[in-house]
C-alpha cells in the first residue's frame, strides 16, 4: 500500500483552519483530548499541555498529552486508532530490499518503555524573550510522560534476516503523511543506524492502548532518549543510509549550532556547523504550585515537579531556591521508573509573604546541569532549552 492508498483508508479529520481558538473549540478540533489543552495552533495541529494536567499522575494520559503534527491535519486529527494495514518497507543499503505486513509486525517480540515525549522546541517563548524566533509558539507543556509499546528495531532486523552493507551508518524513517500546502517538505528524519538498533522501537500501543491516530498510529518510530522531532509518526519505509538525509526537517530545521551565537544572530546551517536535535538535555520543572500561583505566607507548601534526560546518566540531584541562587536546598527524589521517563522530586517549603520566584536546577552523573542562564544557547529555531525552571508564586 502506498503513501495514498494509506491516506484513503485512514479517513479523515476536523480542523478549525488558522485562528485563534479557545479551550471549548478542543473537542471540535479533536474529540477526546481534555477541554484543558492549550490551542497553540489548528494547522498544523498543536496542542500544549498545561501544568494541573502534567501534575496530576506521573504517566500522562493521552487524552492530557501535547499534540504537534507537521502534515496530516486532516487525516490524522483524530484519538481514533486506525487498522493495521499494508506493509512496512526496509530499503537501502541491504543486501535485499524487504517488506514486512503490519499484521505480522504485531506478532513479533514487543517491549514496553516508560519515557518523556518533548517537543525540541519546547520553552521556545523563552528563547524568543531575547530574541524574535518564528515557529510553534511552546510555552512548557510541548512534553509528557508516557509508555510506548512496540517492535524493537533490533528485533525487525533479526526477523527479515537483513543483510546490512557496512556503509550504512543512518537510518532515515518516511511516514504516510504528506505535505499539503505548496512548497513544504515532506517529513522524515535521519537516526543513527548504531542507536536505533539498540533502543529504538516501532512503537504500536500508547500507555496500554492502541496508538491512535493523531499520536502516530497505527505504526510509530520511537527512539527513548531523543527529542519528539526523530518519533516518525505513520511509519511506512525504513531506508538504510551512508548518511544523514538531505530533507529540510533534517537541514536546516531541527538543528542547533556547535558553537554559541548570539541572539538574533543569523546562521547557514550545515552538517559540520551544527548538530541535529537527537539527545534530550537535562531538565527540571516545578508543576505545583504553578505560575503565578498563591501559597500560605510561613506555613510549609509542599512544592513539586518532575526531571529527565536522555537516559544516559542518572539524575543525581534537584535543587531548589527561593533567593535566586544565593542558597540552594535539595528536594527528595522519587525512585527512578525509568532511566528515559520523568523522575518527581518534592520539597516543602516555607514562603515569607511577598512576591517570589523559586528556581530549579537538576544534575545528572556525568555533572551535567541547567544553566543559570539558559539564553547562552539561543538559536534561530528556538530548539532545546534547559534554562533553570522559573516560576513566580505569591505568598500571602
Amino acid at each position: 500500500m502506498n503513501r495514498r492508498q494509506f491516506m484513503a483508508v485512514t479517513g479523515t479529520g476536523w480542523l478549525l483552519g488558522s485562528r485563534l481558538a479557545t479551550s471549548e473549540d478542543v473537542e471540535k478540533i479533536i474529540a477526546g483530548k481534555d477541554s484543558a489543552l492549550k490551542i497553540v495552533s489548528t494547522d498544523p495541529l498543536v496542542l500544549e499541555t498545561p501544568d494541573h494536567l502534567l501534575a496530576a499522575q506521573r504517566i500522562t494520559p493521552i487524552k492530557s498529552l501535547f499534540v504537534r503534527n507537521h502534515h496530516g491535519a486532516k487525516t490524522f486529527s483524530t484519538m481514533k486508532t486506525r487498522p493495521l494495514e499494508g506493509n512496512l518497507e526496509v530499503t537501502g543499503l541491504v543486501r535485499y530490499q524487504k517488506a514486512i505486513p503490519l499484521t505480522k509486525l504485531a506478532k513479533l517480540e514487543q517491549n514496553e518503555v516508560e519515557m518523556v515525549l518533548q517537543c525540541s522546541g519546547n520553552f521556545r517563548f523563552l528563547f524568543s524573550k531575547l530574541s524574535p524566533i518564528k515557529g510553534t509558539p511552546w510555552v512548557k507543556g510541548g512534553v509528557g510522560n508516557v509508555k510506548f509499546k512496540g517492535v524493537p528495531i533490533s528485533v525487525l532486523f533479526k526477523e527479515l534476516k537483513l543483510e546490512i552493507d557496512p556503509s550504512a551508518k543512518y537510518l532515515t524513517i518516511e511516514g504516510a503523511d504528506q505535505p499539503e500546502k505548496e512548497g513544504q517538505a515532506d517529513y522524515e528524519k535521519s537516526v543513527p543506524l548504531d542507536v536505533a538498533i539498540e533502543r529504538g522501537m516501532l512503537a504500536l500501543e500508547l500507555n496500554g492502548e492502541p496508538l491512535p491516530a493523531v499520536h502516530g498510529g497505527p505504526v510509530r518510530f520511537v527512539i527513548p532518549g531523543y527529542y519528539g522531532c526523530s518519533h516518525i509518526k505513520w511509519a511506512t519505509r525504513l531506508r538504510l543510509e551512508a548518511s544523514e538525509t538531505a530533507n529540510a526537517f533534517q537541514l536546516p530545521d531541527y538543528r542547533t549550532p556547535k558553537k554559541l551565537i548570539k541572539p538574533g544572530e543569523e546562521i547557514e546551517y550545515t552538517l559540520q556547523n551544527s548538530v541535529p536535535n537527537f539527545d534530550m538535555r537535562i531538565n527540571a520543572r516545578m508543576l505545583s504550585p504553578s505560575e503565578k500561583g498563591i501559597v500560605r505566607a510561613g506555613e510549609p507548601t509542599l512544592c513539586k515537579g518532575v526531571t529527565w534526560n536522555d537516559g544516559a546518566a542518572k539524575i543525581d540531584s534537584v535543587d531548589v531556591s527561593i533567593d535566586r541562587g544565593k542558597t540552594w536546598t535539595a528536594a527528595e527524589l522519587a525512585k527512578e521508573a525509568s532511566p528515559y521517563a520523568f523522575r518527581e522530586w518534592s520539597l516543602k517549603i516555607t514562603f515569607p509573604k511577598g512576591e517570589h520566584q523559586v528556581w530549579i536546577r537538576a544534575t545528572d552523573a556525568l555533572g551535567r546541569s541547567q544553566p543559570l542562564d539558559g539564553g547562552i544557547f539561543w538559536n534561530p529555531g528556538g530548539y532545546t532549552w534547559n534554562g533553570i525552571d522559573q516560576v513566580n508564586i505569591t505568598a500571602m
